[in-house]
C-alpha cells in the first residue's frame, strides 16, 4: 500500500479552517465581508463570550436559492470568480470558496437564506463539517448565519483563545474597519446584552469617522492625493500630536483592511521627516488602486497584498501623507520635540516650519537612497563609539553589575540615552527604561489596592469603539489600581481619579488609551498578575520619554534612582536598562592593546 493517500474531507476542512478561522474575530470578518459582497445595505453583528459561544450575522443581501445554499458550505465554491483570469482583477472582499466550509468544520453552523425575489427561506445546519440539516425555514429576504461553539471539536486550538475582553476587542476592530471602508452601510455590534456600535449609513469614510471617533476626527488632517495609478485618502494626527502603538496606524486598500509592512513605513517616514517624537503617529489611510495592480490572493485571511509596482505604491502614500502635513494648518510645533525651539528646522537651519522641504529623492523608501543613515536605535550605539563594520563581541547587557554607588554622567547621546563612567566601563543607560523600572517598583510597593487621588478638573476621555469596549472589560481591574473613571452617559467615559503614587500630570487620556488596549509589552509573568500589567503601562506613561534633554542633575536622578531600585538590570516589559563597553574591548577597537 501507498504511504501517500487523500485526506478525509473533515481533516481537510480543518487544515483549511486553521489557515482562515484563527480566531472569532476572523469568522466575523469573514461573515460580514460576505453580506457586503452580496450588496447588504445593513449588517447586524450579534456575538457572546467573545465569539466562543455565539456569533450571528444578519443582513439584508441578495439572499440565496437552496441550491446555491448548498453550494455555499462546499469547498471551492463561490460566486466571486470564474476563471483564471478573474484572478488578476478581484474587486470582491471574499472570493477563495474556503470561508464557509471551514468554519462549518469547527462549529456548530446554522445558514439561513432567502433571496429577494424567493417566497421562502432555506435553513441548511452543520456540526463539526456533518450536514445536520436542510430544510425550508420562515426567514426574510437575506442571509443570517449562526455559529455556535466555535472550536468546540478542535480543544486544542480553542484553549490558545484569549480572554473574552480580547477576543471581543478583536471583533470590534474588524468591525469598525470595514464600517469605515464601507460607511454606506448600516452596521450593528451587539456583544452579550451591550449595543457596541449603532452606525447609520453616512456619505462618506470622513462622516463614518465622525461617527466612531468624533473628537479625533475633528483634529483630524485630512488628506486626499492622486499619484499614477493610485488614490490615497487619509485622515491624520497633527505631527506633534502624541503617539502610540503600532495598531493606531490603519491602512485599507480597495475597501479592505491590511496589513503592509512596506506603506506603514511611507506614513511613519512621512511623519519623521516633519517631527522627531518616537512611537506610532495615529492615521486612517485609505488607498485606491486599479484590481491588476495589486495581488490580493497572497493570504489566507486575505490581510496582506502584493503590488504590481510596490516601490509606486510607497511613493505615493509617502508624498500624499508629507503633503498633507505640511500644507495643514492644523500643524504644530515642527522644532525638535522638547528643547522649546518653535518653529525651527529639525536640523537646526533656523528655517521656519513653512519652509520645510525634504530635498532627498521621493520616490523611493528611506533605506535605499544613497548615503542616507537609517534612524539610530540601541543597536546602533556600538557602531557610533567603535565605528565598526562588524562586532568581535557583543555589547552586553548589564545584569548583575549595580554596585551601590551610581556610576558618574559624562553626558546624554540622542536625547535619549545616559552616557556614564564606572570604573573600567563606558556604561549607555536607556533613560526611559530606566526611569520606567524605578516608577514600576514604586506603583508595586505601594498597598495592593492603590489609593486614588482625585483630579480637580475630570478629564473627559477621547476613545475609540475598539476603545470603549475594552475599558468597560477592564474597568473594575482600573478601579482596583486607583483610577476612579465612570460612563458619562452615551458613549463616554471620564476619568475623575488617578493613582496617588502617579501623581497629576499631563496626557492621562493618552494614558487611558493605551490601558484601553488589549496589547501588552508585559512579560510572560507580569501578564498573570492584572496589576502588574496595568502599572507597567502607567509607569511607561509617566516614565521620561526618549528625545528629551535632561540635565545633568536630571540624569544623576535617573541613575541615583535606579541603582537603589530592586530589579533595576530591565524595564517592567524585559527589555535591558543599560549597556556596557568595558575598556579592554574599547581599546581593541582603537588598536591600543
Amino acid at each position: 500500500m501507498g504511504r501517500i493517500r487523500r485526506l478525509p474531507s473533515a481533516v481537510a476542512n480543518q487544515i483549511a479552517a486553521g489557515e482562515v478561522v484563527e480566531r472569532p474575530a476572523a469568522v466575523v470578518r469573514e461573515l460580514v465581508e460576505n453580506s457586503i459582497d452580496a450588496g447588504a445595505t445593513a449588517v447586524s453583528v450579534r456575538v457572546r463570550d467573545g465569539g466562543r459561544t455565539e456569533i450571528r450575522v444578519g443582513d439584508d443581501g441578495v439572499g440565496m436559492t437552496p441550491e446555491d445554499a448548498r453550494l455555499a458550505i462546499e469547498r471551492h465554491a463561490t460566486s466571486k470568480i470564474e476563471s483564471v483570469d478573474d484572478l488578476t482583477s478581484i474587486g470582491s472582499l471574499g472570493f477563495r470558496g474556503e470561508a464557509l466550509p471551514s468554519i462549518a468544520s469547527v462549529s456548530r453552523f446554522r445558514l439561513r437564506t432567502r433571496g429577494r425575489e424567493g417566497d421562502s427561506g432555506w435553513e441548511i445546519g452543520v456540526e463539526g463539517g456533518a450536514t445536520v440539516s436542510d430544510r425550508p425555514a420562515g426567514t426574510r429576504p437575506g442571509t443570517i448565519v449562526e455559529v455556535r461553539d466555535l472550536f468546540f471539536n478542535t480543544p486544542a486550538r480553542r484553549k490558545f483563545l484569549r480572554s473574552e475582553k480580547t477576543e471581543t476587542s478583536h471583533i470590534v476592530q474588524v468591525v469598525s474597519n470595514l464600517a469605515l471602508c464601507w460607511p454606506q452601510i448600516r452596521f450593528d455590534l451587539q456583544s452579550g446584552d451591550r449595543k457596541v456600535l449603532a452606525l447609520e449609513p453616512t456619505g462618506d469614510a470622513a462622516e463614518r469617522l465622525q461617527q466612531l471617533e468624533p473628537r479625533w476626527a475633528r483634529d483630524a488632517v485630512p488628506i486626499e492625493a492622486r499619484a499614477g495609478a493610485f488614490t490615497v485618502r487619509a485622515f491624520l494626527s497633527p505631527p506633534m500630536a502624541p503617539r502610540g502603538a503600532s495598531s493606531r496606524l490603519l491602512l485599507f486598500l480597495n475597501g479592505r483592511p491590511i496589513k503592509d509592512r512596506r506603506l506603514f513605513h511611507a506614513v511613519t517616514e512621512a511623519y519623521r521627516r516633519l517631527s522627531s517624537l518616537s512611537g506610532t503617529p495615529k492615521a486612517y489611510v485609505f488607498v485606491e488602486a486599479p484590481p491588476d495592480a495589486v495581488d490580493v490572493n497572497v493570504h489566507p485571511a486575505k490581510a496582506e497584498v502584493r503590488f504590481a509596482d510596490p516601490e509606486a505604491a510607497w511613493g505615493a502614500v509617502f508624498r500624499g501623507v508629507r503633503a498633507g502635513l505640511e500644507g495643514s494648518p492644523k500643524r504644530v510645533d515642527l522644532g525638535v520635540a522638547g528643547d522649546g525651539r518653535v518653529g525651527q528646522h529639525p536640523a537646526g537651519t533656523g528655517k521656519s516650519a513653512g519652509d520645510v522641504r525634504d530635498i532627498e529623492r521621493e520616490a523611493a523608501p528611506a533605506g535605499r537612497r544613497t548615503g542616507q543613515a537609517a534612524g539610530w536605535d540601541g543597536a546602533r550605539v556600538g557602531e557610533l563609539l567603535y565605528g565598526a563594520d562588524r562586532v568581535e563581541e557583543p555589547v552586553r547587557a548589564s545584569y548583575l553589575d549595580f554596585g551601590a554607588t551610581p556610576p558618574k554622567v559624562l553626558g546624554q547621546f540622542r536625547r535619549t540615552y545616559i552616557l556614564a563612567e564606572e570604573r573600567s566601563e563606558l556604561l549607555v543607560i536607556d533613560q526611559h527604561a530606566a526611569e520606567e523600572r524605578v516608577i514600576f517598583n514604586r506603583l508595586m510597593d505601594a498597598s495592593s489596592e492603590s489609593r486614588t487621588q482625585e483630579l480637580l478638573q475630570p478629564v473627559p476621555l477621547d476613545l475609540s469603539p475598539v476603545e470603549r469596549a475594552a475599558l468597560a472589560e477592564e474597568h473594575e481591574r482600573l478601579a482596583a489600581a486607583g483610577f476612579d473613571i465612570e460612563p458619562f452617559g452615551g458613549d463616554a467615559w471620564i476619568l475623575r481619579g488617578v493613582p496617588e503614587a502617579l501623581g497629576v500630570g499631563r496626557g492621562l487620556d493618552v494614558l487611558m488609551r493605551s490601558l484601553a488596549s488589549e496589547e501588552s509589552e508585559c512579560t510572560a509573568a507580569a501578564a498573570h498578575d492584572a496589576r502588574a500589567r496595568i502599572m507597567a503601562r502607567v509607569a511607561c506613561h509617566a516614565a521620561v520619554t526618549a528625545g528629551v534633554t535632561l540635565t545633568t542633575g536630571r540624569m544623576d536622578e535617573v541613575l541615583a534612582s535606579l541603582w537603589a531600585t530592586a530589579n533595576p538590570s530591565t524595564c517592567p516589559h524585559g527589555r535591558p536598562t543599560v549597556l556596557r563597553l568595558d575598556l579592554p574591548f574599547i581599546e581593541r577597537r582603537f588598536g591600543r592593546s
